[in-house]
């Protein structure tokens, strides 16, 4: 094998293992969701915790609900396939939410946690 075909194994290798995470990273650990208290806890205290969310919404009785999301996508065997890849998509990813509801007061009135969940490509 040659030391040009060596390099390009290598370095295919180390492609398909990385991943790539975006969003509120704070949200994974369990401490820190466990510290907001339904009723007691606060916009800020949230903030403190957690920071700024991605989106928020509004509901009709002045409720307001932020959104929190982190996603870990890795990409599989089948991305680098040119015809699988134009049928299939190429990373799996694992997602994670929360939703923290305020009421009018600015406490927490709930806490929406949706559990990891995966998708994944062909394989």
């Amino acid at each position: 094998m040659t030391a040009g075909l060596k390099l390009l194994t290598v370095l295919t290798l180390l492609v398909v293992s990385a991943c790539v995470s975006a969003g509120a990273k704070p949200i994974t650990d369990a401490g820190s969701v466990s510290q907001i208290e339904v009723g007691k806890s606060t916009q800020a205290d949230v903030t403190a915790l957690l920071g700024y969310p991605v989106t928020a919404s509004y509901g009709g009785q002045g409720e307001e609900t932020w959104h929190y999301t982190w996603i870990t996508a890795y990409p599989t065997a089948f991305a680098f396939v040119p015809v699988v890849k134009a049928v299939a998509p190429s990373l799996g990813e694992t997602t994670r939410e929360l939703a923290v509801t305020f009421s009018r007061d600015g406490t927490v009135k709930s806490l929406g946690v949706d559990q990891p969940h995966q998708s994944s490509s062909p394989g």
